[in-house]
């Protein structure tokens, strides 16, 4: 085999990046696109290591739980790789994504339930980052496909709000009319679920802001309260660290359940606002607390999990290295009106030993780290934390399994793995994971 032959394959397996895997001579290929149980004719793009990626080129055997797909740029974006699926299949590819990261890299049995999926699984982003295009002259933002700089228009992206595409199409021609096009390089939104209050980032390479006109016009567009300048002078990375508010309000508000959220530009928050409080919930069950409970929320950002586990535990310290979320995470306390979590800027590997050392009592661990997972000094500090139980909130199944079989080879079983989607239309998964302390 090699790239530029046409190849016959049946589709038996499924990546975690949700691409279809079957065999062809004995090699294993990667067919993004192809579904569970579709023969498809693929044209190999890249062999090597007895393995091999192949484009999609036409349908044998098609899956009876093939659809069209809603937006018709799907396939170049990147951001919906599954709508071409129905939404039953979605949830059972999740669920079988998840099942094969904890056995396999795991090694752990542990049955995965199946994913909590939503009623209507369209429209739920509350956050966007759009690349500035300007390559035909005309001011457009987007995306980029994946793996590519080749730019795909957001054109009314079905994740996003009606409101959120109007503002996109609007920023289109504020940005043409600035007269100065080329020195933004992207456009960050936030919208507020709860009151449809808009937050709008623009991202330069250059520190100086020289379009105070295009703030102005912008915050007295309808649903536009706040207005910030981010420095970004890596365009590897979608942010800098310097933000300035140029118009408006620092925050916008937003709830997720019944608490309220204030929100910086940087700050960390759940994107999809209904399935953030469906997988809280699940935190809160597995954390199993009684209202004596010492609990710790590692990773706590701006407080969110935080202050569900508050609700039903003696106290809840939340850890979290990003000094500005630790300020939001304390206003949110105060917001809601909560007086048993505090908040500690610190590095949870650095502060849990300490803490540990001092001769207090860790009940329950929550951990809800980046996709790359815990660093094992984190793990090695939950380990002589002494915690009775751990939960473990993940976006990524194989870091998750990872650091599951470590806590796992120091004394601690998974007890429970519930998927919940947080990212329809996407391979992405949201996972928490209950892990106990192994009776002596």
């Amino acid at each position: 085999m090699k790239a530029g032959d046409m190849i016959q394959v049946t589709i038996t397996g499924i990546s975690h990046q949700g691409h279809g895997i079957g065999r062809c001579d004995n090699i294993v290929v990667f067919v993004p696109g192809a579904m569970l149980g579709e023969t498809v004719e693929a044209l190999v793009v890249e062999y090597k290591k007895k393995m091999a990626t192949a484009q999609l080129q036409r349908l044998i055997v098609p899956s009876p739980e093939r659809i069209d797909a809603r937006c018709p740029q799907s396939s170049q974006c990147g951001g919906c790789e599954l709508q071409h699926c129905s939404y039953a299949y979605q949830l059972q590819a999740k669920q079988k994504i998840v099942a094969d990261a904890m056995q396999r890299l795991g090694r752990i049995t542990t049955p995965v339930e199946p994913v909590i999926g939503m009623q209507t699984p369209w429209r739920y982003r509350n956050k966007g980052i759009f690349h500035a295009d300007y390559s035909d002259g005309a001011v457009r933002l987007g995306f980029y496909e994946q793996g590519s700089h080749s730019f795909v228009p957001a054109a009314d992206c079905q994740l996003f709000s009606e409101a959120m595409n109007g503002l996109v199409a609007h920023l289109e021609d504020l940005i043409q009319n600035s007269g100065r096009a080329y020195y933004i390089h992207k456009v960050m939104i936030r919208e507020s679920a709860y009151n449809g209050d808009m937050m709008v980032v623009f991202v330069t390479q250059e520190a100086a802001w020289r379009l105070p006109e295009l703030a102005e016009q912008l915050i007295a567009y309808p649903g536009v309260v706040s207005v910030y300048h981010n420095i970004n002078s890596n365009l590897k990375i979608m942010l800098g660290r310097q933000f300035r508010l140029l118009a408006g309000q620092e925050t916008i508000e937003d709830t997720i359940g019944d608490f309220h959220f204030q929100i910086s530009p940087q700050s960390f928050f759940q994107i999809n606002n209904q399935q953030a409080h469906v997988l809280y919930q699940k935190v809160l069950e597995y954390a199993q607390l009684t209202g004596q409970e010492q609990v710790a929320d590692i990773y706590c950002g701006i407080g969110t999990i935080s202050l569900y586990l508050a609700q039903q535990a003696k106290a809840v310290i939340g850890i979290e290295s990003i000094g500005q979320a630790v300020q939001d995470a304390k206003e949110n306390a105060k917001r809601n009106q909560d007086e048993r979590c505090t908040f500690v800027a610190a590095k949870a590997e650095d502060w849990l030993p300490k803490w540990a050392k001092q001769g207090n009592q860790l009940d329950v661990a929550v951990i809800d780290p980046p996709r790359k997972g815990c660093e094992t000094p984190v793990l090695d500090a939950l380990i002589t934390s002494g915690a009775k139980r751990i939960v473990y909130v993940s976006c990524n199944p194989s870091t998750l399994a990872r650091d599951a079989k470590y806590l796992c080879q120091y004394g601690y079983e998974v007890k429970a793995v519930q998927p919940v989607d947080l990212f329809c239309q996407s391979w992405h998964v949201e996972c928490v994971v209950l892990m106990s302390k192994k009776d002596k």
